[in-house]
């Protein structure tokens, strides 16, 4: 049995387990007699209580969501170079695979995670609170929760991140309006007003300042959980449970240990004071089937099947469930017995033993691709179960049965369909774009949604007992590999014809003009039209229209992209790619093990970075970072950049460069630069240049890396439009080769720079100054260090955003680092 929950964590991502141990069904069962509902707020994904979560569903039975009012967009990622909405992928989907092993449900708001925010203030000054606020209360009226509970304290604002104390800020005031029928009554006209029983702040030793502090501490005031049940149906505890979610969160390395035993989390009620006489969060609370008019019965019927449930021949609970479900359908409609009905008709099907699939053998289409699809039923129980009819939608293509089904033996049908016109399941957040506070829909009723609704679906109609029920689920894609076995994976819809991938900036000097080159692929044949360009006045694109006609395959384009004489300043542009007149998408994948395989679409651009830019040509050593982009820029910008593994730091020598680069935060996951000191110092004297950008202040691979005391804060300038200040205006850097101005910082992104060093020795010339508002100037961000012949700069500016970007006078600014 202990063997069941980490297998499930190798597929359960697809929703297509069919069947599960006997022991965990009758906990299901147990969970049909309990009808309340908790919904857990914070801000980001990693945010959430995973020990909680899980209890509450698992242990509890309670139905448990969790909403995160972003999707980690603004984050770092430790298992590959995908940053901003290609990161928010990657953490939607890390959060919907913890859900899926701690039980949970997921939902998001449309707010963009804009990177560290130091006050709820200053993210409220960027997001548009009403409309996050606007999502949260759709999340209230949907999920209908009789608990809210927050990761984090409204009242500390400046403590934290901006962001959670924020989502806590959200939660009270949704808390406080949700059962108002004015409150925003034209955009929630379609959900009905909730009334939230009781809204509670999750604390911790965190909250606390330590463990010691929050061990002393008077806690008769808060309510209590001990979270660390175990399990026998599963052969864990709750708290195993719960780190299998936690580790899920792979890109921001939250993998954690397992542990067992008591785990107590405490709870501080904040729309009125304790009872004296409860010590649950939950007591007091009727979550039986009392609250529903008629519901006795259903409860007794129910706690029969528990008595008498066989886990050896589950499918002896069938009858018995089914006169449940007929007392559950005969219920005025309402939530719980929509919630009631579905589960219960899910738990008969379990029973049952039965298994139903639709796959095809290609992981991507499009609308007018042909295909076979290839569908099976089995049922493994001695119930009387008939398959009347397969139906393949939303085409209506079906065809009837009426035959009976016989106890383990497989019936299989094919048949090849043709992929009808639908929306593409893509992640639909992106479909407008990033944006700088929140994502744009064009149906802001999904914005709570984790996910695309997928309507390419099979659906088996059958009679259990003479009664008919409807099995739909999606079509998924479905192969062997000779290493994994076999591999499920959605299957995913894409537009006919979408661009490549493809570095969407391009710097173009001024007075001059530069190449653009893309690659249009067809995924289905004969398709033909026009590209066209939309440019901001004062760029010209040649040529301004391209007909293609694709036969079966692709075309490799080239346009010129040209500045007029009027644009005398840097600047950055958009030009947007249209298909027809309308919206072309650039297609990426992103694959890792842990989560489904993705298809992203994103709006077809090309960010043109105008500039007037000059390099003294430099041969680079480049040491990669993490999620680094940096090399690609210098490229870009015209530098000889080689790739140098971090073991051969040894081999870099001034005969062969002139700078060595490292990348982002390469001090805290090259473990080969654990004595790499003596090369550096080695390589400056010589007359070298060596920069470094910024790592984290933890975890470093070794704290002596450069001359003299050199410690690296937790400082960070959020606001990309603090003043910037230089203190030596006639340092070169400042001067050779281009001219830096203050202009020069203007539009920048996110942040001007984070982990600033704060202990350096005298030997450090500070070069600049900056600060967020009403905080002490921080005047490392960029330090030189004279080395026999050579120099060691350390610059912490967010580099890693503004060079992708395409930040003109980020740009001009490190070309000068590395050129002077």
């Amino acid at each position: 049995m202990r063997l069941f929950l980490p297998a499930l964590l190798m597929i359960c991502y697809l929703g297509t387990i069919n069947a599960q141990p006997a022991s965990e069904l009758l906990e299901k069962i147990k969970k049909l007699n309990v009808l309340g509902s908790v919904l857990y707020v914070a801000a980001h994904p990693d945010d959430e209580n995973t020990r909680l979560i899980s209890n509450l569903s698992k242990d509890q039975k309670l139905r448990t969501a969790y909403v995160s009012l972003t999707r980690g967009d603004g984050g770092q990622n430790l298992i590959g170079a995908e940053l901003d909405e290609f990161l928010g992928v990657i953490r939607t989907n890390e959060l919907l695979q913890a859900r899926r092993i701690d039980g949970g449900i997921q939902y998001f708001t449309r707010a963009n995670d804009f990177g560290y925010s130091k006050n709820a203030e200053e993210t409220f000054s960027i997001w548009n609170k009403d409309s996050i606020l606007l999502d949260v209360m759709r999340v209230i009226r949907t999920f209908k929760p009789d608990v809210i509970i927050s990761r984090f304290d409204y009242r500390t604002s400046g403590k934290t991140h901006g962001h959670h104390t924020a989502s806590a800020i959200l939660a009270k005031e949704a808390f406080e309006k949700s059962s108002s029928g004015l409150f925003m009554n034209q955009a929630l006209s379609d959900l009905e007003p909730v009334t939230v029983s009781r809204l509670f702040f999750n604390t911790s030793y965190f909250f606390w300042g330590s463990k010691e502090k929050f061990d002393a501490a008077d806690k008769s005031d808060l309510y209590s959980l001990d979270v660390g049940t175990y399990f026998p149906a599963l052969g864990y505890s709750n708290n195993e449970i719960a780190a299998l979610s936690r580790s899920m969160h792979k890109s921001q390395g939250f993998g954690i240990n397992s542990s067992r035993g008591v785990s107590m989390e405490y709870f501080e009620r904040i729309d009125q004071k304790k009872n004296p006489r409860e010590q649950s969060p939950f007591d007091g609370l009727d979550f039986t089937w009392n609250r529903v008019n008629g519901g006795g019965n259903i409860q007794k019927i129910i706690d029969q099947v528990i008595g008498e449930f066989d886990v050896n021949v589950p499918s002896k609970s069938i009858p018995l469930l089914q006169k449940a479900e007929k007392y559950i359908a005969e219920l005025s409609p309402g939530h719980w017995r929509d919630i009631k009905l579905k589960d219960i008709q899910e738990i008969i099907f379990q029973c049952a033993g039965l298994y139903t699939e639709g796959f095809v053998d290609k992981q991507v289409l499009s609308s007018g691709a042909t295909i076979k699809l290839n569908t099976e039923i089995i049922h493994r129980s001695q119930t009387n179960i008939k398959l009347q009819s397969i139906v393949v939608q939303p085409m209506v293509l079906d065809t009837t049965f009426n035959s009976q089904l016989v106890n383990n033996k497989a019936t299989y049908w094919s048949a090849t369909i043709t992929i009808p016109q639908a929306e593409s399941t893509a992640p639909f957040w992106l479909f407008n774009g990033r944006g700088n506070a929140v994502y744009t829909f064009d149906h802001p009723k999904t914005s709570i949604l984790p996910e695309s609704d997928r309507k390419l679906r099979i659906q088996f109609n059958v009679l259990i007992n003479e009664i008919p029920y409807s099995i739909s689920k999606p079509i998924i894609f479905k192969n062997d590999d000779p290493v994994l076995g076999e591999i499920r994976q959605p299957l995913d819809i894409i537009p006919a014809v979408i661009i490549k991938p493809v570095d969407p900036l391009v710097l173009v000097p001024q007075g001059k003009s530069a190449d653009f080159s893309f690659t249009i692929k067809s995924n289905v044949r004969q398709q033909k039209g026009i590209i066209s360009f939309e440019a901001p006045e004062g760029i010209v694109v040649e040529p301004s229209t391209i007909p293609y006609h694709f036969i079966d395959s692709s075309g490799e384009f080239k346009i010129q992209i040209k500045i007029k004489s009027l644009i005398k300043n840097n600047r950055l542009d958009e030009i947007k790619i249209l298909n027809n007149g309308e919206k072309l998408f650039t297609h990426s994948t992103i694959k890792y093990n842990h989560i489904p395989w993705q298809n992203v679409l994103i709006p077809s651009k090309i960010k043109a970075s105008a500039l007037d830019l000059k390099i003294k040509n430099k041969r680079i050593a480049y040491i990669n970072g993490a999620g680094d982009y940096i090399d690609e820029a210098l490229i870009k910008m015209g530098y000889t950049v080689d790739l140098i593994p971090s073991s051969n730091l040894n081999l870099v020598n001034n005969k062969n460069y002139d700078v060595l680069v490292f990348g982002i935060r390469a001090l805290n996951n090259q473990e080969d630069l654990t004595n790499c000191k003596e090369s550096i110092i080695n390589f400056a004297k010589n007359g070298g240049k060596v920069i470094f950008q910024y790592n984290t202040a933890h975890e470093l691979v070794t704290q002596n890396f450069v001359p003299g005391e050199f410690k690296i804060s937790r400082d960070r300038v959020t606001n990309e439009k603090a003043e910037v200040r230089i203190l030596i205006a006639k340092h070169p850097v400042f001067h050779q080769p281009n001219k830096i101005e203050s202009s020069d910082f203007n539009d920048w992104v996110q942040e001007r720079g984070l982990y600033f060093p704060s202990t350096y020795d005298n030997t450090y010339e500070e070069l600049l100054s900056m600060n967020d508002p009403d905080e002490k100037p921080l005047k490392s961000g960029i330090l030189c260090h004279k080395e026999g012949k050579g120099y060691i700069i350390y610059t912490p500016l967010a580099w890693f955003r503004q060079l992708p970007a395409g930040v003109p006078g980020a740009y001009r600014l490190f070309s000068n680092i590395i050129s002077y």
